[in-house]
């Protein structure tokens, strides 16, 4: 009794802490977007404040005595040029020059980077479209074979000279797409559709039938990621 109720706690304190991991991702994820969000917005301010002070830093660099003292000829005639309202008022239009230079800039990567992001996620759901079809019709296969049910005369050409029970059309178009999927995804993806590749019999099937039957979970790992796409990408 005592062991089940250790379980247990062992249990519940693993659910608690994966649970606390996916709150804490998302509102670092959510502060990550507001921060953001305000640096965009409030860059130009900043770097105003930032020129401002440079412009003082430089009208006190050259009141200082000491440094007048040290070099008096450059400081002289540097000062009849920053003691001056000119000097002031061409700062202040050379700064706002590139604050209008800078916020152009912002605007237009953060433009060219939403529309790169829509792009990805979109050709992301495509390819997930695409194998989830796919992967539906080898589960049927499947299933065909384990019910007895399969007809050998019939296999899936896929390739030029080699005739496979299984279909592997999608994969082999996708090409590089599916590497825009999670690593650890296109890995399981990739072994599966290698003992895929593999069975040209039924009884090849039996063979590679470990590796195979997983097919169920990455089915199921590619709804999930779906909707997490769908849920944070797409707007």
């Amino acid at each position: 009794m005592t062991n089940c109720n250790q379980q247990d706690n062992r249990q519940l304190k693993a659910l608690a802490t994966l649970f606390s991991r996916s709150v804490l991702r998302k509102i670092f994820r959510l502060l990550k977007k507001v921060v953001l969000c305000l640096v965009i917005i409030f860059s130009p301010f900043i770097v105003w404040v930032i020129l401002s002070l440079n412009r003082e830093l430089i009208v006190v660099l050259a009141n200082w005595d000491w440094l007048s003292g040290a070099f008096p000829r450059l400081f002289v005639a540097l000062g009849e040029h920053v003691n001056t309202s000119e000097f002031a008022r061409g700062f202040n239009e050379a700064a706002l020059g590139g604050l209008l230079t800078l916020f152009g800039v912002i605007v237009t990567v953060w433009y060219y980077q939403m529309v790169r992001v829509q792009e990805v996620t979109e050709k992301r759901l495509f390819v997930i479209d695409e194998l989830l079809e796919e992967l539906k019709k080898n589960r049927a296969v499947v299933e065909s074979i384990t019910g007895g049910k399969y007809q050998k005369q019939s296999p899936v050409d896929n390739s030029p000279g080699k005739s496979i029970i299984f279909v592997t059309e999608a994969w082999h178009k996708l090409g590089g797409d599916v590497a825009l999927l999670p690593r650890r995804l296109h890995l399981r993806l990739s072994v599966l559709y290698g003992c895929l590749n593999r069975c040209s019999e039924v009884e090849d099937y039996w063979k590679n039938k470990a590796t195979i039957d997983r097919m169920a979970g990455i089915i199921s790992d590619l709804h999930k990621y779906r909707c997490t796409l769908s849920k944070w990408e797409i707007t």
